[in-house]
């Protein structure tokens, strides 16, 4: 659990920094950017480790839905929605991995399991807050619901082939996600776009620190920490990063809140985390 904790914080970060960061970029540059960087240090480290790499191309297609798929529709949300609704918006993707997960290991959710879901989905909506253009509004939480399904179906297609290989090194395989993450970023990115991106030295250093330590490394920590704990702590865990993200977007990027509808959002996720 440690792990999605961590990641969680880490991940509240990324946010704010898309947004105020890097929003003048192409966002299927930025989504390709981000898994290659992942993709050269993963990399490394399997040729470091050659003697544990194991070629299995269920990783790279695992790799191409959760961080590829998802990077696609997730970035370009940015255009749509201020960070505080996308970080607000992630709230169904516990839902997506009970259905992914009754697909992949045949589980059924108990009732306890069902209400903590439903406590953090109520907690998160209860953190939403203003309206913007209903056109872009609705978009955007499109955007942001695909992104969730496939993240969602990722991270549990990943703990069923962790269970199947429980003798494999997850990190010196981790490369081959990240190559079937950048083969779908790169391919949408030159197909939609391929303009020539003049980076700014802004612009680099959060690319870097968003493809190395939110990508690379928060997505290792992320589904290590998924292959530990049962898939309903692991869907209650996925939406600990919106009340973090919500605290940064307050306190390091300016945006406004209510702490009326915060605070109570924070006593109902809690609950749910102690209930599972």
């Amino acid at each position: 659990m440690r792990y999605l904790v961590l990641v969680s914080i880490l991940w509240s970060f990324s946010f704010g920094i898309i947004k105020y960061g890097l929003s003048e970029l192409d966002p299927f540059f930025i989504s390709y950017a981000r898994n290659l960087i992942a993709l050269v240090f993963f990399t490394s480290i399997s040729i470091y480790q050659f003697k544990k790499f194991q070629w299995d191309i269920k990783l790279v297609f695992i790799g191409a839905i959760q961080f590829g798929l998802m990077y696609v529709f997730y970035i370009q949300s940015y255009q749509y929605l201020p960070a505080y609704l996308i970080a607000t918006f992630t709230i169904t993707t516990p839902i997506f991995i009970s259905i992914a997960d009754k697909y992949f290991f045949k589980n059924l959710i108990t009732l306890k399991d069902a209400l903590a879901i439903f406590l953090v989905i109520i907690a998160s909506y209860l953190m939403r807050y203003n309206v913007t253009n209903p056109v872009e509004y609705w978009y955007g939480f499109l955007l942001i619901q695909c992104a969730n399904f496939v993240f969602a179906w990722g991270q549990v297609w990943f703990k069923q082939w962790n269970s199947e290989h429980p003798n494999t090194d997850i990190i010196s395989n981790f490369s081959q996600l990240f190559l079937g993450a950048t083969i779908v970023t790169s391919s949408v990115y030159l197909s939609v776009s391929g303009s020539i991106i003049e980076l700014t030295d802004t612009n680099l250093l959060a690319l870097l620190f968003l493809g190395l330590f939110s990508t690379g490394i928060g997505f290792l920590l992320w589904n290590i920490g998924a292959t530990k704990v049962n898939s309903y702590r692991l869907a209650v865990s996925n939406n600990l990063v919106i009340p973090i993200a919500i605290i940064n977007s307050v306190l390091i990027f300016g945006e406004s809140i209510s702490l009326l509808l915060f605070l109570p959002g924070i006593i109902l996720f809690y609950i749910a985390y102690r209930i599972t």
